[in-house]
């Protein structure tokens, strides 16, 4: 745009008369020379300075983010980086998959809300705005230096959170790019890899990028209990078009993949340098053409693809360039210079005047597959990588098998091969392995306790009578007792006394979480309320204790500053002082590497132990290292069945997911006996949150307003014959003999993919993380067949005595289940008309329906 255009769309954006155009700029007269081209840039950054005065984005049709609700503190995430400064797309956010404002806004509670979501980029931007993603979207993304990121942040002035247009970008493991190799060899997951393969012989699958990892021509795995499969072919890249499923865990090559250019003309892939300052003598050299009647940016990589470059770039929308090599000395654009549309595509940007769009080739079509030589090229130092819109698809031949774990003594692992449809007996291959006791529950002299979440702002209703019923079935599922998540409202405190009393001298204990996200810790008052509320509790018969001294927790408090004071000093000095002694373990989210020094705290409560963070299974490397952070400090691990919350912008604003598939519940109960000589106490999260859908007691109480939604219909407590199950084994060392057959089954009632034809909130962050498939438990007393049906499919598996965990595809209908010994039916489940899986609903549930036999 010549000086005399900009300073007239300049002056009617002050008039009123017009808006600044929200694509970009469209294309000058002529070409500018650098020094004008500043001068371009600098009026345009004039308007943009002028609109920040009210609102930057409102001019481009953007508003504010929605304020976050403060419901729940979220977790310090860990394998975070800063990525650097960049610019913020037009017309819609360059980060589009979660976004909130908030006058207390700093990075670290951007990142963390981020983390919870499974976003793989956070950006914080004008000081009080945080956007979440795992691509980039529109025309933003271009490198700027880190000082044009200085708006402070409203949480903390002494950091900066991007500015107008700007946002300051952090990336989960963003030191690795993605893997080049086209071609996997022979390969057998092992069981520390824990990977099955998904497709059968002859299948096709499309990769994705699910929870940051990309597969480029590589193996297509998801994690399982089991692990044992072996691959029988390797995989090579093709461009079919066929279903995807998502790719996850196994690969090595890859953490958090930056979002990939595919060329939709013949699939190669590009990652996009940023917006380079082009000379006289041209960055790239090798080749080169003006006046590209029609170019588009994949017609100018093509060219240079074609022509065997490496290096591609397109400039004022209609020229290309193509070289080998970059300078050492290149610099990148700070001022969103590359806005100049292409010639053959109005809605995409071509560079800009002297400035470059610069891609390098990293997966060329032309190979087939195999390796490009980019694992010998560096990227500069925080590269960005613009998104496209063709996927790169894998063709595998491989042998697969569904695992059947049985846990139990003369324990057996039985591998089932599944097939779809009719009704059909399977043929069934066994395995002896060593017995449960000494694999999974090694023995400990420490005395083990179970403890369930109980969400007190839940119960405004309830009366003791109902604080009995739910410690009754609770006691029932071998749970020791509650811990009372407790908020601000002072009725929250009666609760918590009437479950006191209904606990009484029974057995069953409680302990208070003082919920941190709802309580105030900014005041020293703040703090001498904390602790009058634990005093009015401490002395009671059902207080909890622990090594003699009463037991409390909390629900975060990383960010409590008591006016100048800590944990030490505002709270627990202040109850020693008044003859109360606590043992301390809160769920602070904090960095574990503070826990040794923090001496006011006696352990610590792994809170987000409870679920994966993504898209592969949960493994325990979170408490391996909590446990190696607290030392000699008390472990608390989490346990959860589910996790799905599907609140409005308009209120909680909480819409996502966690992966709960594989059966969740019953491989994090393993895993924790597992562990029992270093895990002494568990907490199962939730007994009653029934917005988060982690609930496994009975649904009762008060409802958060609009979770009925998904809750109502969904009862859980059919997993407490497993809580039982588990819980003893946890606590004593041994898995409990089973005595009566019993069958328990969940499943999702419609696929993780499908489109609600009348959900306003939308699909749920994360929906590409789950699987369709009908779960289910069988606790056998002897060798029986379990036939499994979903729909109009049905298949039946041989399993040994002890605990069995099966599963099949969901297909449209009701699910059922059945134990048959020597021709008779022994258990037996059907949903009936209680529940349905359809592939046609009308919003959006991503929670479980949980029946059993018994």
């Amino acid at each position: 745009m010549a000086p005399v255009v900009a300073s007239t769309v300049a002056l009617l954006a002050l008039a009123g008369a017009a808006s600044v155009d929200a694509k970009p700029l469209l294309k000058p007269g002529r070409h500018a020379n650098p020094h004008v081209a500043n001068v371009l840039a600098s009026s345009k950054r004039s308007i943009h300075s002028l609109l920040a005065r009210y609102y930057y984005g409102s001019e481009h049709g953007l508003t504010k983010p929605p304020p976050l609700p403060e419901k729940r503190d979220l977790a310090l995430p860990a394998g975070w980086t800063y990525f650097g400064c960049v610019t913020e797309s037009q017309d819609e956010r360059l980060l589009n998959g979660f976004a909130f404002s908030s006058e207390s806004l700093t990075p670290l509670l951007c990142v963390t809300q981020c983390t919870k979501l499974g976003y793989t980029f956070a950006g914080t931007e004008y000081g009080d705005e945080c956007y979440c993603g795992d691509a980039f979207a529109g025309s933003g993304g271009g490198r700027a230096d880190d000082s044009t990121c200085a708006r402070p942040c409203g949480g903390d002035s002494s950091e900066t959170c991007g500015d107008a247009w700007y946002l300051s970008l952090y990336q989960y493991n963003s030191s690795e790019l993605a893997a080049c190799s086209g071609t996997v060899p022979l390969a057998t997951a092992t069981a520390t890899a824990t990977a099955s393969v998904v497709p059968t012989a002859s299948e096709s699958v499309t990769t994705e990028v699910v929870n940051g990892t990309t597969s480029v021509g590589t193996l297509i795995v998801v994690p399982t209990e089991t692990g044992t499969e072996a691959v029988t072919s390797a995989i090579t890249a093709t461009n079919s078009d066929v279903t995807a499923v998502p790719t996850v865990g196994t690969t090595t090559t890859t953490s958090a993949a930056l979002p990939v250019h595919t060329d939709a003309t013949d699939s190669s892939e590009w990652y996009s340098l940023g917006c380079a300052n082009d000379r006289s003598d041209r960055l790239l050299s090798g080749y080169s053409i003006s006046g590209f009647s029609g170019m588009t940016l994949d017609s100018c990589l093509s060219l240079c693809e074609d022509k065997g470059f490496k290096y591609a770039g397109a400039e004022y929308g209609d020229e290309c360039y193509c070289g080998d090599s970059i300078p050492d000395d290149i610099t990148y654009n700070t001022d969103g210079a590359c806005n100049v549309v292409c010639d053959g595509l109005d809605t995409e940007a071509c560079g800009g005047a002297w400035s470059l769009d610069l891609y390098q080739l990293v997966s060329s079509a032309s190979t087939n597959g195999t390796e490009t030589d980019c694992s010998t090229s560096t990227l500069p130092s925080g590269a960005l990588i613009a998104t496209g819109g063709t996927t790169k698809t894998a063709q595998a031949t491989t042998t697969t098998a569904h695992g059947v774990t049985t846990y139990g003594p003369g324990t057996t692992a039985t591998s089932v091969t599944t097939t779809a449809a009719a009704t059909t007996k399977v043929a069934t291959t066994s395995a002896t392995t060593a017995p449960a006791s000494s694999t999974t529950a090694p023995s400990s002299s420490s005395a083990h306790s179970v403890w369930a979440h109980h969400m007190v702002g839940n119960t405004y209703p309830y009366g003791q009578a109902d604080w009995s019923k739910d410690i009754s079935v609770a006691s029932a599922a071998g749970i020791d007792g509650f811990a009372l998540n407790i908020g601000q409202e002072s009725w929250q405190v009666d609760r918590s006394k009437d479950a006191y009393s209904a606990a009484g001298s029974s057995g069953f204990k409680l302990f208070l979480s003082l919920d941190m996200t709802s309580l105030q810790c900014s005041s020293s008052s703040d703090g001498d309320n904390l602790v009058s509320i634990v005093k009015q509790f401490a002395s009671l018969p059902a207080q909890a204790q622990h090594e003699g001294k009463v037991l409390v927790s909390t629900f975060a408090g990383s960010d409590c500053s008591f006016g100048g004071s800590t944990w030490q000093e505002a709270f627990f000095d202040k109850l020693t002082n008044a003859g109360v002694n606590i043992f301390f373990v809160p769920s602070v989210f904090s960095d574990p590497s503070t826990f040794a020094s923090n001496t006011w705290m006696d352990g610590e409560l792994n809170w987000n132990s409870g679920w994966p963070m993504g898209g592969s299974d949960l493994d325990t490397s979170s408490d391996e290292k909590y446990i190696a952070a607290l030392g000699d400090k008390e472990y608390m691990a989490a346990v959860s069945p589910f996790f799905f919350t599907h609140f409005p912008v308009s209120g909680w604003n909480k819409n996502w997911i966690y992966r709960s598939d594989n059966w969740l519940y019953a491989t994090r109960w393993e895993s924790l006996i597992a562990m029992r000589d270093k895990v002494k106490s568990v907490e199962i999260l939730t007994w009653n949150d029934y917005g988060e859908s982690s609930y496994i007691g009975p649904i009762a109480g008060a409802l958060p307003s609009g979770s009925e939604a998904w809750t109502n219909g969904f009862d859980h407590v059919a997993l407490n014959s497993l809580t039982k199950y588990y819980a003893t084994a946890f606590k004593t060392g041994s898995y409990p003999t089973i005595t009566k057959d019993e069958i328990v089954m969940w499943a999702r009632p419609h696929p993780h993919d499908a489109t609600a034809s009348s959900d306003s909130t939308g699909r749920p962050a994360g929906w590409s993380y789950t699987e369709d498939y009908l779960y289910a438990v069988v606790l056998s007393t002897d060798g029986a067949e379990v036939t499994l049906t979903s729909g109009g499919s049905s298949q039946t598996f041989t399993v040994s005595a002890g605990l069995s965990k099966l599963k099949i595809p969901l297909s449209a209908g009701s699910i059922s289940g059945s134990i048959t010994r020597s021709g008779s039916t022994v258990a037996s489940y059907d949903a009936g008309s209680s529940f349905t899986y359809t592939t046609t609903p009308s919003t959006y549930n991503f929670n479980y329906f949980v029946g059993s036999s018994s």
